[in-house]
């Protein structure tokens, strides 16, 4: 399971984009980081999707493409899955007769 694995792989990505200091990633990137603002929004700091680290209103250190790719290896993942359960009822049933 390729998807699987990618999608854990892309979630850390995104996960690690602010690294430990996010201050410090922020001045590394050229952008202000704004203590006020994510103190405001720290419930979006904490969710698991979408992923998002801030610095202010205007700049996320979690590149843009990482919660499509998310989403679309979730959803791939999960057909993947089914495909094989439907493959396995489907050999079960030819076995039995």
């Amino acid at each position: 399971m390729l998807s699987a694995f990618l999608l854990v792989m892309v979630f850390f990505q995104g996960l690690s984009a602010g690294g430990l200091d996010v201050a410090e990633a922020c001045e590394l990137s050229g952008h202000l980081y704004d203590h006020e603002y994510r103190s405001q929004q720290a419930h979006e700091q904490l969710q698991m999707f979408p992923l998002t680290t801030k610095c202010n209103a205007e700049y996320d250190l979690v590149p843009p493409w990482i919660n499509p790719v998310l989403a679309v290896l979730a959803l791939l993942t999960v057909a993947c899955f089914v495909a094989m359960l439907a493959a396995l009822i489907r050999r079960e049933s030819l076995l039995r007769g």
